[in-house]
């Protein structure tokens, strides 16, 4: 049995049979002893949702589906209204068990709030003004309307059939009918744009009025939510108080956006005076909570406060750089909150009958909400029906925002539980029926405006394409170097390919980086300052480049590779550990240094760590390696070695030419002993280590008297892999 297991069987033992003498040991301690045991409780039940949140999320990414719904689900399973309240030794009423009051503990909902609050502030700072401004016609028209309709159906739904579902005859302006309306209005923008991405369609007609009539919908989402939570706070419903409410609500939204955008540039000068990029973002965030308690104090939600100090300091060229610092806070809290929420989702009421049907029509409402509410003002912006179509759709997926007001409307006890359930359901179904649907849609190449229109851009794209790997990395870590001395922030984002996002106050540069070239994408007024340090950059190479070739010590260089005393370490890697009995040749026929070199590459070939198809290319690759510097070394021995991406780990041969041939070594004399040594450009391991191990075992006199008086492989092989 592996230790990983006894120690986890050992942890369920501990778990579920020393948890119940822990427990009369703090019932038996008196009172001194409930801040601790709450606090014990909190600790685990995190622990629980961390680890829930993480296999949840990941089995449906696995399967191509939004990690978020994972995270719900895992929730939903784990809650007090199904195994949560489950009673087990140590845990009478369950892990979590159901309260009173409310189906979660207090600490537990308070944590997943602080997560809201970091999502919200991160949202803000994701979202790209200056693009939002760009594009505001179409995408204002579509968000407007889409938030208009969404929300009247919404309201509608429960209006027409609260006394059918809830047996209550709700209003128009009651706070439930009103609530569902705000959580119609959410679209959740990173699922479509998840699907835009995978489609390519991110600057594509439709797909950037879908980004930005998203924006343009979360904005107008959260002043109505504004004003709804301070008409619910006030209990005035009269239209005057509406219009006062409603009043002071867009007031401090604008008021709180205009003031922080204006003064982003202050901001973000005094922040930088703390130097540390980790403390900015710390301190970004401290900030972000303090608008968040004065919006909650004001009588508004505390998100929208962390949303508007995100969009502030969105303009700011720190913001990739707090989002970086915060991605780890990010990583922990955001599952936090989406576990949570699915943890409040009672699914005893939604399978009553009544709830249920009512659930499905809120859904349809929500649904034609987004599809009416956005595609018919597309076609007033020269869509045709399958663009309009296409924009309904992206606009149909609810996600965080909806969470975040859904937990809100509950915890403030505006919507009753099996609202706040229905609102949860709609959300998953939005959530995980548009990923498939839109992909289909975005299959057809076929137009998607009645008028094409002539698109005109300021941006420019700089390419330099690089002649290898090694270079092409070495330039990239040499440009990185180059814009920090400028006092440019740089941010690389986490996708397969490298993409760095570069900011200086107003200059906004993104580098796409490839082993085959650098691709610079920017304003064209400062395409001239990317030349210009790029060209600056190579000459700094060039004149390295030249003062190595000076260098007088090279030849001496590579001697001490041969002069030191061996040293055995645990974990070395040698000859017995990478050839075997095929990798061997004692008697190489070949007379000059490309035959030699062939017929080692014959040897990986015959032993199958090397396939036929790959041979020219891996012969190109050492021929490549051998015109920098030769690797013949002294002594006889030749060490041939090159990256190539034919091999996909470390491999070796070895041979001998009794009489030598000439393979420019650094003594001048013929070389009889080589060893090949082939590794992935991309190659992790340390195979610097294994010729240092193979330059030791050949440094010895006796060790290559012995190698040169084989005669047969198998001679040959077992002197290179004994202990000697």
């Amino acid at each position: 049995m592996k230790i990983k297991h006894i120690i986890v069987i050992a942890a369920v033992f501990l778990l579920f049979f020393l948890m119940p003498c822990l427990n009369l040991y703090a019932q038996e301690s008196g009172e001194q002893t409930d801040v601790a045991s709450g606090m014990a409780m909190l600790m685990l039940q995190l622990s629980v949702v961390i680890f829930a949140a993480r296999i949840g999320g990941d089995l449906f990414n696995r399967f191509n589906l939004p990690v978020v719904l994972g995270e719900i689900i895992a929730g939903i399973i784990i809650g007090p209204y199904l195994l949560g309240s489950l009673h087990f030794p140590g845990f009478i009423d369950g892990i979590f068990p159901l309260h009173s009051d409310f189906p979660i503990s207090r600490e537990l909902y308070g944590i997943s709030t602080i997560a809201s609050i970091i999502l919200l502030f991160l949202v803000g700072l994701e979202t790209d003004i200056d693009t939002l401004f760009r594009f505001s016609v179409a995408g204002s028209i579509v968000g407007f309307f889409g938030v208009v309709v969404s929300f009247i159906l919404g309201d509608l739904a429960g209006v027409l059939f609260s006394n059918y579902a809830f047996g209550v005859h709700y209003g128009f302006s009651h706070p439930v009918p009103l609530f569902l309306g705000i959580i119609s209005t959410a679209t959740s923008v990173g699922i479509t744009a998840r699907i835009l991405s995978e489609k390519k369609k991110m600057d594509s007609p439709e797909g950037i009025t879908i980004i930005s009539a998203a924006v343009i919908d979360d904005v107008l989402g959260i002043i109505a939510l504004a004003i709804v939570i301070g008409m619910c706070k006030s209990h005035h419903v009269e239209w005057k108080q509406v219009c006062l409410v409603s009043l002071k609500a867009i007031a401090m939204w604008l008021g709180f956006t205009v003031v922080g955008i204006t003064f982003s540039r202050h901001i973000g000068r005094l922040l930088k005076k703390i130097k540390d990029t980790a403390a900015i973002s710390i301190i970004s965030l401290a900030l972000a909570l303090l608008l968040a308690g004065i919006f909650e104090k004001s009588g508004l939600a505390m998100i929208i406060g962390a949303y508007i100090m995100g969009l502030s300091l969105s303009k700011t060229d720190l913001s990739f750089i707090i989002q970086e610092k915060l991605s780890v806070l990010q990583k922990f809290f955001v599952p936090i909150f989406f576990c949570v929420m699915g943890m409040l989702v009672n699914f005893r009421e939604i399978a009553s009958f009544k709830i249920l049907i009512f659930g499905v029509i809120y859904l349809i409402f929500a649904i034609l909400g987004k599809m009416i509410g956005c595609g018919l003002p597309a076609l007033l912006c020269n869509f045709n029906l399958r663009g309009a179509a296409r924009i309904g759709v992206g606009m149909i997926p609810r996600g965080e925002v909806a969470l975040i007001i859904a937990g809100i409307g509950l915890s403030a006890r505006i919507i009753p539980h099996d609202v706040f359930s229905i609102s949860i359901l709609m959300t998953l179904i939005t959530t995980l029926i548009t990923p498939p649907v839109l992909a289909n849609m975005f299959n057809s190449e076929k137009p998607v405006l009645r008028k094409k229109l002539e698109v005109k851009t300021e941006h420019v794209e700089i390419q330099y394409t690089m002649p290898n790997l090694e270079t092409s990395e070495l330039i990239l870590s040499r440009v990185i170097e180059a814009f920090e001395r400028e006092k440019f922030y740089i941010y690389l984002t986490e996708i397969p390919e490298k993409l760095y996002q570069i900011r200086k106050n107003q200059i906004f540069i993104t580098l796409k980086y490839t082993p085959q070239s650098l691709v610079f994408y920017c304003l064209e007024q400062h395409s001239s300052f990317i030349h210009t340090l790029f060209y600056e950059v190579l000459a700094e190479q060039e004149y390295i480049i030249k003062r190595l070739e000076a260098l007088p010590d090279k030849e001496k260089i590579g001697k001490n590779i041969f002069s030191g005393k061996k040293r055995v370490k645990n974990g070395e890697i040698g000859f017995s550990q990478v050839i075997d009995e095929l990798t061997v040749e004692a008697n190489l026929r070949g007379s000059t240094k490309i035959e030699i070199i062939k017929e080692l590459i014959d040897l990986l070939v015959k032993s199958g760590d090397l396939k036929y198809s790959n041979k020219e290319k891996v012969l190109n690759d050492l021929l490549e390696r051998e015109s920098i510097m030769s690797t013949g070394m002294q002594d006889g021995i030749a060490l041939p070695h090159a990256k190539t991406d034919e091999v996909n780990c470390l491999i070796s041969a070895v041979g001998i030419k009794r009489e030598g041939i000439d393979f420019s070594s650094l003594d001048k004399k013929f070389s009889t002993i080589f060893v090949i040594t082939l590794v992935p450009k991309t190659f992790s391991e340390p195979y610097l280590q294994y010729m240092a191990e193979v330059a030791n075992f050949l440094m010895n006199n006796e060790n290559r008297r012995k190698i040169l008086s084989c005669s047969k492989n198998e001679e040959l092989y077992k002197v290179l892999t004994s202990n000697v």
